[in-house]
């Protein structure tokens, strides 16, 4: 096992517990790492502060490991799966995307050996969500408008069109409002680089939104316009439910541990 992982399923072992004392022989058992490395990281963390050791060899956790966006491992691999399976199927390109503050992350892209058009935005590209494109206007509608107005200047905004105009506050709030009682946009005309976007929303358990998943493909001729968004849209809808499904599984499971069953 690659020792950074070790490392980082111990912090996690440790979050887990909170403020109860654990014993480094647990730690070792439960996951499954010699004693001898999993002393060697906790003396790590102890000299560094991040935890305190008890003259009874217990361990009590001194910092907070979290994801600002979280995404498990096993839900990672679950969305790389419908990811991949999505891509080799249609043969289009799927992008998980997240935000950060006023931007998009491109978290993750499957790669088409054969496109017919350039897709720049590759894991780890980064895009403003000024640039009110299908993913912004979902982003942005699941929030109410004064919120948006607080965050965002809300005279930036501007289409992702090829001539990229700057839209008025009234018209980018009409744009953002309209995409509020769906969770499925698209851009079918194509943007400024002729790529075609159709895009779902992902949220958490709390009806949060986690991140974005989105079909990108040439902006070319179709024969049937309305039957080519309808099999995006029957695509997106599926691999949401499978996504949604996962997470509500997912906080079940952390709900149960926070809240043991009581024994009498």
């Amino acid at each position: 096992m690659n020792p950074n992982v070790r490392i980082l399923e111990v912090m996690e072992y440790l979050m887990a517990a909170g403020s109860e004392p654990v014993k480094q022989v647990d730690i070792a058992r439960d996951l499954g790492i010699a004693p001898a490395t999993v002393n060697r990281i906790i003396k790590t963390l102890s000299d560094r502060g991040y935890l305190f050791r008890t003259t009874q060899k217990y361990c009590i956790c001194n910092f907070r490991l979290t994801r600002n966006v979280p995404m498990s491992e096993e839900y990672l691999a679950i969305l790389n799966s419908l990811m991949n399976g999505i891509t080799e199927e249609y043969q289009v390109s799927m992008e998980a995307v997240v935000a950060a503050g006023f931007d998009f992350i491109w978290h993750a892209r499957t790669e088409l050996p054969n496109a017919t058009v350039a897709i720049r935005a590759k894991a780890g590209f980064r895009r403003s969500i000024f640039e009110l494109d299908a993913m912004s206007r979902l982003y942005l509608s699941r929030f109410d408008w004064e919120e948006v107005s607080y965050k965002f200047f809300t005279g930036g905004f501007f289409t992702a069109s090829v001539e990229r105009r700057t839209l008025k506050p009234e018209e980018a709030r009409s744009l953002i409002e309209g995409a509020a009682q769906d969770h499925f946009q698209c851009d079918f005309d194509g943007n400024h680089v002729g790529v075609r976007r159709f895009a779902t929303i992902i949220e958490d358990a709390e009806g949060k939104p986690l991140h974005l998943l989105s079909m990108a493909e040439a902006a070319t001729p179709v024969l049937d316009r309305d039957e080519h968004i309808s099999e995006a849209r029957r695509i997106l809808s599926n691999a949401r439910i499978v996504l949604q499904k996962q997470i509500l599984k997912e906080a079940g499971r952390e709900a149960g541990s926070m809240h043991p069953a009581q024994t009498g």
